[in-house]
């Protein structure tokens, strides 16, 4: 293909204006991809870590993947302090956390953290109220027993 100046362009190429070219500053990244490592983002954009995030590997400006918890003990120890079903949704939900993590969804990993540590603690919360009230229910008839028996036995 030639153009108006009867010089030939290769094929798919549009012939430079006078005074154009590349911006500044480098070429953005192209979409779908991150920027490189401590480059500035496209448009002006501060710069990203990899993922999108300002320097970090999670979006939002998270930090380290590991910092997530998946509380799997405490789960655990829920499904015998507070009872079975608490513990069970516990367990299921600490075991989201880990598979989110893997996939890389990191803020659903983060919620599934969250909705685990809140599930933890409420069932360990009923399991201590739960004991205090069994230990009345059990120490106070005992008392009243053994006082009773005292003077009859």
């Amino acid at each position: 293909m030639t153009n108006p100046y009867g010089q030939q362009q290769p094929y798919g190429q549009q012939p430079q204006q006078p005074g154009y070219g590349p911006p500044s500053g480098g070429m953005p990244a192209p979409y779908g991809q991150p920027a490189p490592y401590g480059q500035p983002g496209p448009y002006g954009q501060p710069p990203t870590g990899g993922f999108g995030a300002p320097g970090y590997g999670m979006p939002g400006g998270g930090g380290d993947i590991n910092a997530i918890k998946d509380y799997k003990g405490w789960a655990i120890a829920s499904l015998f302090l507070g009872g079975i079903i608490l513990g069970i949704f516990a367990i299921m939900k600490s075991n989201e956390v880990g598979t989110y993590k893997m996939q890389g969804n990191y803020m659903m990993a983060e919620q599934a953290s969250r909705t685990t540590k809140t599930l933890c603690l409420v069932s360990s919360i009923l399991g201590g109220i739960s004991c205090v009230v069994l230990l009345f229910a059990v120490i106070i008839p005992l008392i009243a027993f053994s006082a009773s028996c005292g003077r009859y036995c």
